[in-house]
């Protein structure tokens, strides 16, 4: 969490507009924000390790000395080589977010749920993708709808807040984005009694929207008059979505060095592989010079086969082709650990561990033990976000689930099913078949069958 600067700051400051400029410069160069970026190139399948990597390569250099002869002489350089990444971060962060988001949000009050809008479930998990891949997302509660706000959405473009020192609340939030070029930085600033929008010009803040209040309708009345009705929330209405209680990016240092190790052994093999990739020919008995060698390994290229005449001194001069056998037992030895170690310290399901027809839902239920656990305190920091923002709409519940992604063996739970089919009545039983659609359970229990 940026806290460079803080609310009290902000109201000790005389020029308070200078002051969101220096932040906004202070928070571009933060660690903070530095990370979320990283996180993102490495969501992208961006390695920012690997893509700096080069390959040392043998060259000749040719020139002239102060005598006018021809001189040659070996040297090395970088070079541009392989350079693969990984997408192991997109894979555990949108495995983790859907298994737990994908449902959406289940509230008991129907009411309440259909305050937050068709379109909040959606943006629910698009927010909680943001929060894992920068540590922190931040929900504004734009009048009827949720609004995402990115920490670091580019090296010019993201948010940032600034908290209260005594409970760490956010009391202003400041929205900054700036398109390539010479174009201007503008920032949209909220606090508790409305928001506005400005633009940076000669190193000053010149409004581009005055500060308009949070809760504003406009409607006619009888006489065709405009009435006006606006009002504010009674806190700043963005919440913060933190992707664990560290409040850090699901791309922690051990992650980070493993998916690095991992893609650089990837890219080294690639760079062997593209080295070995030509024949070579060893010379026996070849008294020619270099040009030589490359005026017959052109007729070679041209025309597959090349002749010799005998010097008449008893011994033959041979070409032989060879190729290089690049070692890949240790490199596919190394990846595999790697792997394994990736997928047991995110906590996530590898599903190639779940393959077989056979696998029995216990089987499936073990397997899928660690990725529950890490959903668990990823639910925690979910939950607490949808308190808030209910708090922030007048209405207070702990009656907020989630529905996770059900991973089972089917065929054995319809078996299961039908094996206590005694015990449950018929909707229960329609309930849990998982072949059955929840829409389609009312219409069933109206058929030729009478109800259990």
């Amino acid at each position: 969490m940026f806290t460079d600067m803080t609310y009290q700051d902000y109201l000790a400051a005389e020029d308070k507009g200078s002051l969101l400029l220096r932040g906004v410069e202070r928070y571009r160069r933060s660690g903070d924000f530095a990370r979320a970026l990283e996180a993102a190139e490495y969501f992208r399948g961006h390695n920012t390790a690997v893509s700096r990597k080069t390959v040392l390569r043998a060259c000749k250099l040719e020139g002239q000395d102060e005598s006018g002869r021809r001189r040659v002489r070996s040297t090395t350089r970088d070079v541009v080589g392989n350079r693969i990444g990984s997408g192991f971060l997109f894979r555990f962060i949108t495995q983790q977010n859907q298994f737990l988001l994908s449902n959406g949000v289940i509230l008991h009050n129907r009411e309440t749920k259909a305050l937050l809008g068709a379109d909040f479930d959606r943006q629910l998990a698009c927010l909680g993708e943001r929060a894992l891949i920068h540590g922190v997302a931040w929900g504004y509660w734009n009048a009827d709808h949720l609004e995402i706000l990115e920490a670091a959405k580019d090296r010019r473009s993201g948010f940032f807040a600034l908290l209260d020192e005594m409970d760490g609340q956010p009391m202003v939030g400041v929205q900054f984005w700036q398109l390539p070029g010479k174009r201007p930085l503008y920032l949209r600033v909220f606090e508790t009694d409305g928001v506005a929008i400005c633009r940076v010009e000669g190193g000053r803040l010149v409004p581009v929207m005055e500060k308009c209040p949070y809760l504003l309708t406009r409607r006619s009345d009888a006489l065709g008059d405009e009435v006006v009705s606006q009002g504010n929330y009674d806190r700043l209405p963005i919440i913060p979505l933190f992707a664990n209680a560290e409040r850090q990016s699901e791309l922690t240092p051990a992650i980070k060095a493993k998916i690095d190790a991992y893609d650089n052994i990837l890219s080294d093999f690639a760079d062997n592989l593209d080295r070995a990739n030509d024949v070579y020919w060893v010379l026996n008995n070849f008294g020619g010079t270099t040009d030589d060698i490359a005026e017959m390994l052109e007729e070679i290229q041209r025309i597959k086969a090349v002749a010799t005449l005998s010097d008449g001194t008893g011994s033959a001069a041979t070409a032989e082709p060879r190729t290089i056998e690049v070692p890949y037992a240790a490199r596919r030895a190394a990846l595999e650990v790697l792997e394994r170690a990736l997928y047991q310290d995110y906590m996530a399901l590898n599903m190639d561990a779940l393959t077989g027809g056979s696998l029995t839902n216990v089987a499936i239920r073990a397997a899928a033990a660690n990725l529950n656990l890490k959903a668990d305190r990823y639910e925690w920091q979910v939950f607490r976000f949808m308190q808030e923002l209910l708090a922030l709409l007048g209405v207070t519940t702990d009656e907020i689930r989630f529905q996770r992604q059900a991973i089972a063996n089917e065929s054995e739970t319809v078996q299961d099913i039908a094996a206590m089919r005694g015990d449950i009545d018929r909707r229960t039983a329609l309930k849990l078949n998982p072949y059955i659609q929840p829409e389609e359970i009312d219409a069933l229990l109206c058929g030729p069958e009478e109800k259990a």
